[in-house]
């Protein structure tokens, strides 16, 4: 059995930091290893070294340091994480939904789609491809006007919109009759296929089929449930199994399935609805009519505190409330042109259309008495309503759509969207889902490389024949992300999850003083790498290090400077930190610990 180890993150505790704002114009810091400054098992390899003439601003600043190597003093085990798991990721690249060849010209077509026998007037460049092999349908044998007006694709995008709370409404998108336009029309005459070009969708060749009919319905097929055993003469057995679906007819249909019942006859009176995303309100059904308006919910109404209609302008404020009555008095004020309504009274369960004219429609649905004794109403809302008839338009991505409505007199059952605008470009955005992309492809060979007569004249020359090929494809827009959680015990691609394991961080904390004065070090045995903190002026261990000519930095007009020396003392290395100045050691010293958080 193979067997995986996988690594989580790393646990434990955090680590100790400090967060510092760093002068604008640092000194550069040398390329200090990590070991001078810790040792691998996590402790203090170095000691910092104040000067005893150093001033307070010094001290500070080996402070500073002093909190930043903090940071390092940690080391790590690797240990197997308890009740983990690891998340696994996959990205499958966006799917080709449907290809369609729409020009092609080589061998095949040439030969069979049109019966030529003579092919010496096989084309030799781009300009001589021919105008009649774009495809009909059947065959390659029609011009580009033809190919246009008679294409035709079609795709459904599952669960876009809604009746109720039920995301089941798919969009059944159809395609019809579309335009190339060249990127470089002087090059295009309209015969060949353009070498790159827009797509254009002209107005009405879209349509988007919602139908709000639901069936139950089954998809019965067989299964293998015993393979079959030959060597024994044991026949392999079948069994029939039968699911059951959710879906419009067209579904149905797709899935070769059987209805069986109505989910849902469509949308009736006092229903909502999804068209592109917007929820309506039903108000009423006609034939092939409805009145409707965008549903803003129920809201809890306070006595006396004025409140919103989600997403609109319109302020509602209940003035009183009769609980014996189940009545609320109400008024409506438009925040942006204060435009307000008379007082009216809500009765429960009677929608009141406030102004007359299907901007707002307010419906009482209950009334009592909140914990704290405030008097509060239940208020359904609808705005812009409307009598919706086949030919009205709806928005969606700020292209105007056109309505045509199918009912039954009772329920809504069906509405059909197309395009009032056009749609153009390369690739042509379908609903933020597909891509529908156009593409040329021209390819030669040349006789005297395969050494063959291609187009059959009776010589092998050195000339180059085309094919060429031009195509609509519709793809994905966005990749599929599959994610996975795995644990202990699972099986992943055949491998079996045998632990997870993570970096547990163990802190290691300072024992002992690593900030010393300089007439505490031993110049023979300091004992530790050390940092200097200050020039000469400030720090002894500086100044004797610069007098033995083991220091080459002019530290008297140094702007602030780090220096990292080898073996400087007793086989153990030093870092100085210092400035003309004690402003320009700070710099220095803010420059090392940032060196320091990068560790």
């Amino acid at each position: 059995m193979k067997v995986k180890k996988i690594a989580a993150l790393a646990l434990g505790a955090a680590m100790v930091g400090a967060t510092v704002g760093f002068a604008s114009a640092q000194p550069t810091v040398p390329n200090i290893p990590k070991d001078f400054f810790v040792n691998a098992d996590g402790t203090p390899n170095v000691k910092i070294v104040v000067g005893s003439n150093a001033a307070a601003m010094d001290v500070a600043s080996a402070a500073d340091i002093a909190v930043a190597l903090g940071s390092l003093l940690y080391t790590t085990e690797q240990v197997e994480a308890q009740n983990a798991y690891v998340k696994v990721k996959q990205e499958i690249p966006p799917a080709h939904i449907q290809d369609w060849t729409i020009y092609s010209y080589n061998y095949d077509t040439m030969t069979v789609d049109h019966n030529l026998t003579d092919l010496t007037g096989w084309a030799t460049a781009y300009e001589e491809l021919p105008g009649d092999y774009w495809f009909n349908g059947t065959a390659y044998t029609a011009n580009y006007t033809v190919w246009a007006g008679g294409f035709t694709a079609s795709v459904t995008i599952p669960d876009k919109d809604k009746t109720g709370d039920d995301q089941t409404i798919d969009w059944h998108i159809t395609i019809n009759g579309i335009e190339l336009v060249s990127k470089d029309p002087a090059e295009w005459d309209g015969t060949m296929p353009p070498k790159d070009a827009d797509i254009q969708i002209p107005a009405g060749g879209v349509e988007v089929f919602l139908d709000y009919v639901l069936y139950n319905y089954t998809v019965t097929y067989t299964t293998e449930v015993r393979p079959e055993y030959p060597e024994w003469g044991v026949p392999a057995d079948y069994d029939t199994v039968t699911d059951w679906y959710i879906g419009d007819a067209e579904n149905v249909a797709a899935d070769g399935g059987t209805i069986v019942g109505t989910y849902d006859p469509g949308v009736g009176v006092g229903e909502t609805f999804s068209v592109f995303g917007n929820t309506y309100y039903v108000l009423s059904v006609g034939n092939d009519t409805f009145t409707a308006g965008l549903d803003k919910g129920t809201a809890w109404y306070q006595v006396g505190q004025p409140q919103a209609i989600e997403g609109t302008d319109w302020i509602v404020t209940v003035l009183d409330i009769s609980i014996i009555d189940q009545r609320a008095l109400v008024v409506v004020k438009n925040s942006v042109t204060g435009e307000e309504s008379d007082q009216l009274i809500l009765e429960k369960d009677n929608p009141r259309d406030v102004f007359g004219d299907g901007r707002v429609w307010l419906t009482l649905r209950d009334t009592f008495v909140g914990i704290d004794g405030h008097l509060i109403a239940s208020i359904e809302s609808q705005v812009d309503v409307v009598d919706y008839t086949s030919g009205a338009t709806v928005v969606y991505d700020g292209k105007t759509w056109e309505m045509t409505i199918k009912t039954n007199g009772t329920y809504i059952t069906n509405i059909t969207l197309t395009n009032v605008d056009p749609l153009e470009g390369n690739p042509v955005d379908i609903f933020g889902t597909y891509n529908l992309g156009y593409s040329f492809e021209i390819k030669f060979l040349k006789e005297s490389d395969v050494n063959y007569d291609i187009n059959g004249d009776g010589n092998i020359t050195d000339t180059s024949y085309a094919v060429a090929y031009a195509y609509i494809s519709l793809t994905e827009k966005e990749p599929t992300i599959l994610e996975q959680e795995l644990t202990v015990g699972d099986e992943f691609e055949g491998w079996t999850i045998e632990g997870i394991y993570a970096d547990n961080i163990i802190l290691k904390p300072v024992t002992g003083p690593i900030t010393v004065m300089d007439y505490e070090v031993d110049l023979e045995n300091p004992g530790s790498n050390l940092i200097l903190v200050g020039g000469p002026v400030a720090n002894s261990v500086t100044q004797y290090l610069v007098d033995e000519g083991i220091s080459q930095v002019d530290w008297y007009n140094s702007p602030g400077d780090i220096e990292y020396i080898q073996d400087a003392l007793g086989g153990y290395d030093v870092v100085i930190v210092a400035g003309a100045t004690r402003t320009e050691t700070k710099a220095a010293a803010e420059a090392l610990m940032q060196y320091l958080a990068g560790l």
